[in-house]
């Protein structure tokens, strides 16, 4: 089969099997790269020519590449086109589109493990200080700009759910009752998130007070269950993109300029919080929407607060000295 032909029938099997429109587009993005290099270097045009030769030369080049930006590559982005790759090859495998496996023997480049700081209680503070937007010469849009903002900054940092869960939020999503969200995850499931007293006060202020006068810029005066919850200053839907321009705008206000300013990094220390004072791993997990406590595990090693008290606890100085167990030192059956 033409490579080319395969990739399309890859992208139509997750299409029939609900895979996000997202996913889709990073791997026909990530492959179509592949297969123009795959060309190019080897002038491989068929499925029945692929070698674990091409899966490493593909890896190997990656690492010499230079992006956009005119430098080489991160080690994350080496390591997606990896996966992107090897999830086509294996597809290619089980539907017997190739007749030798090329996978068994072909591992994923390996990535550097960056510490990334997260948000101190300071920081937090400084980014809902700095939720104030719009024009003061419209201080009703300004007002409920500013409303809107600090809940997006408070669910964020107190659920830790996704920008683009966040993003996709409707008004019968929310259960006021039980402070409860429910959020479209990974993988096209529903989950029920709960938010604290505390994280959803600024949410109720928000929909019960604000909401409606962003609504009204675009004429809305009925709020319909399947509206979206954030709404921007022409009464329009918060989009992804409107969402990480926000953040942006709220980095340069607040000052922050130590640690990346974005809706991942509350989510970030939403988990390393909650971990460091106690809270069930398995329950944190829940409440990321991980499918396994592997993606969780690495939000507990940046927890280094809860690490360092217990390394306090079981510090090799506080070992005491044994008992006396004699009147020789002797260990074993022997004199000398």
């Amino acid at each position: 089969m033409n490579i080319r032909t395969a990739i399309q029938e890859f992208l139509k099997f997750h299409e029939v099997n609900n895979a996000s429109p997202h996913t889709i587009e990073n791997y026909r993005k990530g492959l179509v790269y592949f297969v123009g290099w795959l060309e190019t270097t080897y002038a491989i045009y068929d499925t029945d020519n692929l070698r674990l030769e091409h899966l490493r030369g593909w890896v190997t080049y990656l690492r010499k590449a230079v992006g956009h930006h005119g430098k080489p590559l991160a080690d994350g982005t080496v390591h997606q086109y990896g996966v992107w790759l090897s999830i086509f090859c294996h597809w290619l495998e089980h539907e017997e589109v190739i007749e030798k496996p090329i996978t068994t023997r072909f591992t994923l480049p390996k990535m550097e493990q960056k510490f990334i700081p997260t948000y101190t209680p300071e920081d937090v503070q400084k980014m809902l200080a700095a939720c104030e937007e719009g024009r003061r010469t419209r201080p009703h849009l300004h007002k409920a700009l500013a409303s809107r903002n600090r809940a997006i900054v408070s669910i964020l940092i107190d659920t830790g759910i996704r920008r683009k869960e966040l993003a996709g939020l409707r008004l019968c999503d929310v259960d006021r009752d039980m402070r409860v969200l429910l959020v479209h995850r990974k993988g096209n499931k529903w989950q029920q998130v709960p938010v604290s007293r505390e994280g959803f006060k600024p949410l109720h202020e928000y929909l019960t007070k604000y909401r409606p006068v962003l609504a009204k810029e675009a004429d809305r005066t009925i709020a319909f269950k399947e509206d979206a919850v954030f709404l921007t200053d022409n009464g329009e839907p918060l989009s992804i993109p409107g969402l990480s321009s926000l953040f942006v705008r709220i980095a340069r206000r607040s000052g922050i300029d130590d640690k990346k300013v974005s809706p991942h990094n509350c989510r970030r220390y939403m988990a390393t919080t909650q971990l460091a004072m106690g809270r069930s791993p398995l329950d944190v997990q829940r409440q990321m929407g991980h499918t396994t406590l592997t993606m969780t595990n690495r939000y507990a090693s940046l927890t280094i607060e809860q690490l360092q008290r217990s390394h306090e606890e079981y510090s090799p100085w506080r070992q005491r000295p044994s008992h006396d167990r004699g009147e020789t030192d002797k260990s074993g059956y022997w004199d000398q």
